[in-house]
C-alpha cells in the first residue's frame, strides 16, 4: 500500500491574494499539491510567494495547462485554431473534443501542430523563465484527456529541450465508482452536470491509463469530479476512508482535488468578458473548500 494523499488545489496563480489564499490552507491544513497556471501575468509573484512558503519544495507542484482563459503563450498568431479575433483562448473542452473526431488529415495535423506549440510555451514558462520544479501535470478543465491534447503533450514530453523533466505523474480525473456507490446517502448527492463531466471523461479514461502507463507515468487514484465545487467538509470526511481503502488496494497514491482560492472581482480573470469564469472564481463555495482543507488539519492532530 502507498498511503500517500495529495490533498491538490487547482488554479493557482491568478493573482497573487488568491495564491496567498490558497497557499494558507497549506500553514492552516492538509494542502501538499498545487497546480499553476502558466499564463497568468502574475506568475512570477505566485511563484516568488510559493517559494518563500515552501522553499524545500515539499509542496508537489504541477503544471495546469491552460487552453481555457486568457492568452497563449505561444502568441495567438501562431495558434490561431485555439483563440478568438482579441487573441484570447475561446474553445470549449467540447469542440476540441468534437475536433479530435472530425479534424483529419491536413486540418488534425495543423490543430495538433498548434497544441503542441502552446504545451511547449506553457513548459518553458515554468521550467526556463522560473526553475517551478513540476513532478506532474494535469490541465484546466481536464483538456488533456481530450486524446489529441494527450498525444500532443506526451510528444512534447518526448522532445530533448523537455526530457530530462521526468515528470512522473499526470492526472486521470475518473473518480472510481465504488468508494461512492458503496457510501450511504452519497451517490444521490452528485450534481448533475459533474455526472456528466464524469460520463465525458470516462470515455478516454482507459486510453490514457495505458499511453501512460506505457511511458511509467503514474496516475493517483482520484477524487474530486463527481463533487467538483462541492468538495465541503461533509462530502469529504464522508468519502475519504472509502477512497483511501479503494487506492489501498490498488497500492496507489490518492490525489483530491479542490478549488480553494477565490477571486474578489471580474478584473482579477484572465478573461474578464467570461461571466461563466468569474462566478467560479467567486464561487462562494471556494470558501466552503478552503475550510475543509483546514479542518482535515485540525482533525489530523485530533487523531
Amino acid at each position: 500500500m502507498n498511503g500517500k494523499i495529495w490533498f491538490h488545489a487547482d488554479d493557482f496563480g491568478v493573482t497573487a491574494q488568491q495564491a496567498q489564499k490558497i497557499l494558507a490552507c497549506h500553514r492552516e491544513g492538509v494542502l501538499n499539491s498545487i497546480s499553476i497556471l502558466p499564463n497568468t501575468p502574475s506568475l512570477g509573484e505566485a511563484l516568488e510567494i510559493l517559494d518563500k512558503e515552501d522553499p524545500k519544495a515539499e509542496i508537489r507542484r504541477v503544471l495546469h495547462l491552460n487552453f481555457v482563459e486568457g492568452k497563449p503563450l505561444a502568441g495567438a498568431d501562431k495558434v490561431p485554431l485555439l483563440v478568438d479575433k482579441e487573441g484570447f483562448f475561446n474553445k470549449s473542452f467540447i469542440r476540441l473534443f468534437l475536433w479530435n473526431i472530425t479534424k483529419i488529415s491536413t486540418k488534425r495535423n495543423r490543430l495538433k501542430q498548434q497544441i503542441k506549440l502552446e504545451i511547449a510555451a506553457q513548459l518553458r514558462a515554468v521550467t526556463s523563465q522560473y526553475n517551478y520544479r513540476i513532478t506532474a501535470i494535469d490541465s484546466h478543465q481536464h483538456y488533456h484527456m481530450i486524446p489529441i491534447v494527450l498525444d500532443s503533450l506526451l510528444e512534447v514530453l518526448s522532445e530533448q529541450e523537455f526530457e530530462h523533466l521526468r515528470i512522473r505523474q499526470i492526472r486521470i480525473p475518473c473518480d472510481p465508482v465504488s468508494p461512492l456507490v458503496h457510501t450511504q446517502g452519497m451517490p444521490k448527492r452528485v450534481p448533475v452536470m459533474n455526472l456528466v463531466k464524469w460520463c465525458i471523461l470516462k470515455i478516454y479514461a482507459g486510453r490514457s491509463q495505458v499511453l501512460l502507463k506505457s511511458r511509467g507515468i503514474q496516475s493517483p487514484v482520484f477524487f474530486g469530479i463527481f463533487f467538483t465545487c462541492e468538495m465541503k467538509w461533509e462530502v469529504v470526511k464522508t468519502l475519504l476512508p472509502a477512497y483511501q481503502s479503494y487506492a489501498g488496494r490498488k497500492a496507489s497514491e490518492l490525489e483530491l482535488m479542490f478549488h480553494p482560492g477565490n477571486l474578489t472581482a471580474a478584473y482579477e480573470l484572465l478573461d474578464a468578458r467570461n461571466k461563466e469564469l468569474a462566478d467560479f472564481y467567486m464561487s462562494d463555495n471556494r470558501f466552503y473548500e478552503a475550510e475543509c482543507l483546514k479542518l482535515l488539519g485540525v482533525n489530523s492532530k485530533d487523531t
